[in-house]
């Protein structure tokens, strides 16, 4: 079956109190599913995992392609691996990849709206910020990060099957723990996620959609 991204968009909040009746409302408007957050705090920031950003190394800009994710994610297994042998399954290194910076297909989401607010909320205030929020339609989307970790790299960064998949990850971080965190999984992660409103694939989630701007 076929579906497409949804995209609703909210009205502009400027108090923790109106913060938290938009939410109540949202929650309302969805039945009361379990909602995912993200904080960004410029508006103007994409749903794009890290792999698929833009970054800066020793002065310059640097994009990252297909080539490059196998390379960093490959030699970080390699350095790591004396640490931790668990990384010789490409779906647990990724989460570990993740968890120290290195840039993955992962995008980092909350089901605690508090830290998505934090997040939105930690830089120049005179910038608006968003919170983004998503509800998972059904189970078809989810993925448990033990049925990743047995995957060799190349199955894993190749995967066709789906665009974006909701992840529980391994809880490898007190960090992680405390923000309640979990991931979306990008098949394409040079492509933003509010990109593919209105995009048909096959994929059991809604379009994350702003919540607020700050």
């Amino acid at each position: 079956m076929f579906v497409s991204f949804k995209f609703n968009k909210r009205r502009p909040i400027e108090t923790v109190d109106a913060f938290v009746r938009e939410v109540s409302e949202v929650r309302e408007e969805t039945h009361k599913h379990k909602l995912w957050f993200r904080g960004h705090p410029k508006s103007e920031y994409k749903l794009v995992p890290s792999i698929g950003r833009r970054a800066y190394y020793g002065g310059q800009v640097v994009a990252s392609n297909a080539a490059t994710e196998r390379a960093l994610l490959h030699r970080f297994r390699r350095r790591a691996f004396a640490h931790d042998d668990r990384v010789d399954q490409a779906g647990y290194a990724l989460f570990l990849a993740r968890h120290h910076g290195l840039p993955t297909r992962l995008l980092d989401w909350t089901a605690n709206v508090l830290y998505a607010l934090y997040f939105a909320c930690m830089e120049d205030v005179a910038h608006d910020g968003h919170v983004w929020a998503f509800r998972q339609r059904g189970y078809a989307d989810l993925l448990d990060a033990f049925d990743l970790v047995s995957e060799d790299e190349n199955e894993l960064l190749s995967r066709k099957p789906f665009r974006v998949k909701i992840v529980h990850p391994v809880f490898n971080s007190a960090r992680l723990i405390a923000q309640e965190g979990g991931f979306t999984l990008h098949s394409d992660p040079w492509r933003p996620l509010e990109d593919l409103v209105e995009v048909r694939f096959g994929l059991d989630i809604d379009s994350p959609h702003p919540l607020a701007c700050l």
